[in-house]
């Protein structure tokens, strides 16, 4: 008696587990992320944004998205949709920060790659990335290998097989012999590679802040202040730049070649 209340102890603790996990992994592939907003009103203001887009209204269009956005939705291609809508409208600034920030969200999309590359041929800067070092471009290509809702399904996916194949077990000592329990293990390495890679992704573990320059031109001085004396260089609208530090109203940037100033927060927007 003792034995078979523990197995239901185990068995509903288990179940218990195993429905939350499922409810959360569910949850997270049908919602967008950070949403706070009403769906319904969010995805009419999508679609009719598309539909104003195609009807060429690109100020309408755009005001429609923005709405979406400010709901608290966010996706990849409705940062797609901001890029494309800016990229008409004549603002090149802000249609590659949006094109960036899609492409968090859908690195490989072919379509976003070729219009960001247009975008970025409009800006005045020609900066020369400094070749990355194998490893980061490894690591890289493995955390965004994978769109964000299948990673999610592998997750689940194998967290459901491995704590099914516990709960069978529990039930019926020495179900399946040795194979199921080989199953469970590399059920659980599954669930555990791919729900690091989601959480990295997620989270940003490990990624520098970004930002893309939104003014026509900006100074670059040597030190956060408004000193003539401490001119480096200039910047213009479009550059892409990793944020290394913050001091009051000004941030230190690196550019994806390599140099180094300060500029006044507010002439950029981080992606």
């Amino acid at each position: 008696m003792i034995c078979l209340r523990r197995r239901r102890e185990v068995l509903g603790l288990a179940l218990a587990v195993l429905g939350t996990s499922l409810g959360l992994c569910l949850s997270a592939l049908a919602q967008p992320v950070d949403a706070s907003g009403d769906p319904g009103a969010a995805e009419a203001a999508y679609h009719e944004g598309n539909r104003l887009y195609q009807e060429s209204d690109f100020e309408a269009a755009l005001a429609s998205y923005l709405q979406v956005e400010s709901a608290g939705f966010d996706s990849g291609a409705l940062h797609h949709n901001l890029g494309n809508t800016y990229f008409k409208l004549g603002d090149v600034g802000r249609s590659i920060l949006h094109y960036e920030r899609a492409r968090r969200w859908m690195p490989g999309d072919e379509n976003l790659l070729a219009n960001l590359e247009i975008a970025r041929s409009l800006t005045v800067d020609e900066v020369t990335p400094i070749p990355e070092f194998w490893l980061f471009r490894a690591i890289r290509w493995w955390i965004h290998l994978l769109p964000r809702g299948l990673l999610i399904g592998l997750v689940a996916l194998g967290y459901l097989l491995a704590m099914g194949i516990v709960v069978a077990r529990v039930l019926r000592p020495g179900l399946g012999g040795t194979w199921a329990l080989r199953a469970a293990v590399i059920a659980a390495i599954v669930a555990l590679t791919f729900g690091v890679n989601l959480a990295v992704r997620d989270l940003g573990i490990g990624v520098p802040a970004e930002g893309v320059v939104l003014a026509g031109e900006v100074s670059v001085h040597s030190a956060p202040a408004d000193d003539p004396a401490l001119l480096l260089f200039a910047i213009h609208e479009g550059t892409h730049v990793r944020i290394d530090r913050r001091s009051d109203d000004w941030v230190e940037i690196v550019l994806d070649d390599g140099k180094v100033g300060w500029v006044p927060a507010d002439v950029l927007e981080e992606i």
